[in-house]
């Protein structure tokens, strides 16, 4: 056999390895990395600090010993710690745009206090008002706009404030005085949970995997609502509450779903 036969039986030979090699390179590149997307649900918690202002008002005729007909006191509180859980779904649309719904709930320490500024307390002592509130919680919708891994948001919704108002050290409360004691005081208490709306913005980041963090701030809104005080003898009084609650908060979410991407 002539050398030009080899050469062409060499090639018939190498061919079919050659494109067997190729196809095996082909099959086994690795795949493109998926798409990065917020959509999918999740879990998470925050802390952080919150602080209101509540007013007082008197919505009848008479002196009830605390405010006099027609007047209004406002509490403004400290800052206060809050701190609870959050759970929702995201999903993004028209590549940059995404909207969800949420839910949280938070347990909190936020504590005002002011002394009546119109009737002196027992005994020439002050007759302090308190107003606590140890749970906000809400429901929301969100819409935001996300580059990548970052995501600025709006929300709004649905709210509920559990709080525990006091009154104490009173002459008397809604005309009778307190026991037979001359020394008794009237500590009238109330609490409630108020419902309202509330409204805020954000920004998360997907900063690894699956995790994500947040700094928040809402606004609490809860309309005006009467409430019976009612004192250890038994007597009662309406006082109207119109509370105000600001939160800042930072948070971690863990997703489930989406949050891929390289």
């Amino acid at each position: 056999m002539n050398r030009g036969a080899m050469g062409v039986g060499m090639k018939r030979l190498l061919l079919p390895g050659t494109a067997v090699f190729i196809g095996g390179s082909a099959m086994a590149a690795p795949p493109p990395p998926q798409p990065f997307t917020w959509t999918g649900c999740y879990i998470g918690a925050h802390a952080g600090a919150g602080w209101s202002q509540t007013k007082l008002s008197n919505p009848g005729a008479t002196i009830i010993d605390v405010l006099p007909a027609g007047g209004e006191v406002g509490i403004g509180s400290d800052v206060g710690f809050i701190g609870g859980g959050q759970l929702g779904c995201d999903y993004q649309f028209a590549q940059n745009w995404v909207i969800g719904l949420a839910g949280d709930f938070s347990f909190a320490s936020i504590d005002g206090r002011i002394d009546d500024p119109f009737f002196v307390g027992k005994n020439g002592n002050p007759a302090p008002l308190r107003a606590h509130t140890d749970e906000l919680a809400s429901l929301t919708g969100r819409v935001g706009y996300t580059w990548d891994r970052y995501l600025i948001y709006g929300k709004g919704g649905v709210a509920w404030a559990h709080n525990k108002y006091n009154l104490d050290n009173l002459f008397s409360f809604n005309g009778p005085f307190c026991g037979s004691g001359p020394f008794v005081a009237c500590n009238a208490a109330a609490s409630d949970t108020h419902a309202g709306w509330t409204a805020g913005a954000g920004f998360e980041w997907a900063f690894s995997g699956n995790w994500s963090v947040l700094l928040e701030y809402d606004h609490y809104g809860f309309g005006s609502k009467t409430l019976t005080f009612v004192d250890q003898e038994g007597h009662a009084a309406p006082i109207g509450i119109k509370q105000d609650i600001d939160v800042v908060k930072v948070g971690f979410n863990f997703r489930f779903g989406g949050l891929l991407g390289p």
